[in-house]
C-alpha cells in the first residue's frame, strides 16, 4: 500500500537549484529540467532517459536520481528506485541541501522501505523527515511513520504518529484511517469509529476516494461489532459501490453477504 507524498515534488523541475560550475553539470541539470517537464506531461519513458542522461553527465545531480526513483515508484519498481533514492539522499546531505527537497526525499525514501518490508529502516528515515523543520507538509511524514508503525504492529506508536500527523493537518483523511486501524487492533472500538468517521468527512474529497474504500469496510466492520447493524449495512454497500471488483469490493460483498 502506498503511503503519501507532497505535491512539491511533482514540480520538482521548476525548484531552484544551484548551477553546477563545469559543462558538464550545467548539461546534466539542462537535462533533469526537461525530464521533470516530459514526466508533468505524462511522458514517463523519456523523462526516464533524460534523467540517465543527466546521471551519466554527472553523477553527483541528487534531483535527478531523486526524482527517477520517485518515477521508479510510480511503476512499483522498488529496488531499481531505492538504490536512487538513497543516492539522492546521501547527495543532498553531502551538498548541504538547503530548503524542503531533503525531507521530501526521505519521506520518499520511507515510503519505498515500506513498499521493500524494511519498516524498521523506514521508521528512521520518516522519523528524521517528519522532524525536519524546513519540511512543508511533515503531516506526510508523520502519517507515513504511523504506517510503518502499523506494519510492524505497534499499534500504540502508531495511534501516537497519526495524531501529530492530523494535529498539523486537522483533513488529512489517510491519517485518520490508520489511526482507525490501529485502534481496531487495539480493541478501542468506539475510538476507531470516531477516527473513520473523520477519516470519511475530514475533507469534501475523501469519501468518494477509491483509496479510502477500506475505510468504509472497516467503519461497517466495527459498526457491526457496536450493534449499529442499519449503519454497517449502508457503509458496506458504498464500499462495494466505490469499487465492486477490488478486494476491499470483495471483501465488503462477502460482509453483506453474511449479514443478510
Amino acid at each position: 500500500m502506498w503511503g503519501w507524498v507532497g505535491l512539491a515534488l511533482l514540480a520538482i523541475g521548476c525548484a531552484t537549484t544551484s548551477q553546477q560550475s563545469t559543462p558538464d553539470g550545467e548539461r546534466s541539470y539542462r537535462e533533469f529540467q526537461l525530464a521533470a517537464s516530459l514526466r508533468d506531461e505524462g511522458q514517463t519513458a523519456g523523462a526516464i532517459e533524460h534523467l540517465r542522461k543527466a546521471i551519466d553527465l554527472d553523477e553527483s545531480n541528487a534531483e535527478a536520481h531523486l526524482l527517477l526513483g520517485f518515477i521508479q515508484m510510480e511503476r512499483r519498481d522498488y529496488q531499481n528506485a531505492e538504490q536512487h533514492l538513497r543516492t539522492s539522499i546521501k547527495l543532498l546531505e553531502k551538498q548541504k541541501s538547503q530548503g524542503s527537497v531533503l525531507a521530501e526525499a526521505r519521506n520518499i525514501y520511507g515510503l519505498c522501505l515500506i513498499e521493500l518490508a524494511r519498516y524498521e529502516d523506514a521508521i528512521v528515515v520518516l522519523r528524521q523527515s517528519a522532524a525536519d523543520e524546513l519540511n512543508t507538509a511533515p503531516h506526510l511524514a508523520w502519517g507515513n511513520l504511523g504506517l510503518a508503525q502499523f506494519h510492524l504492529g505497534e499499534y500504540q506508536e502508531t495511534v501516537k504518529s497519526t495524531m501529530e500527523a492530523i494535529r498539523i493537518q486537522p483533513r488529512f483523511c489517510v491519517g485518520y484511517y490508520t489511526m482507525a486501524r490501529a485502534l481496531w487492533h487495539l480493541q478501542q472500538l468506539e475510538d476507531a469509529e470516531r477516527a473513520l468517521v473523520s477519516a470519511l468527512e475530514a475533507d469534501p474529497s475523501c469519501s468518494d476516494s477509491r483509496a479510502l474504500q477500506g475505510a468504509w469496510r472497516l467503519r461497517g466492520e466495527v459498526r457491526a461489532r457496536l450493534g449499529h447493524g442499519r449503519d454497517a449495512i449502508a457503509d458496506l454497500e458504498r464500499c462495494v459501490e466505490l469499487d465492486p471488483y477490488s478486494n476491499e469490493g470483495q471483501m465488503c460483498q462477502t460482509l453483506l453477504g453474511a449479514k443478510r
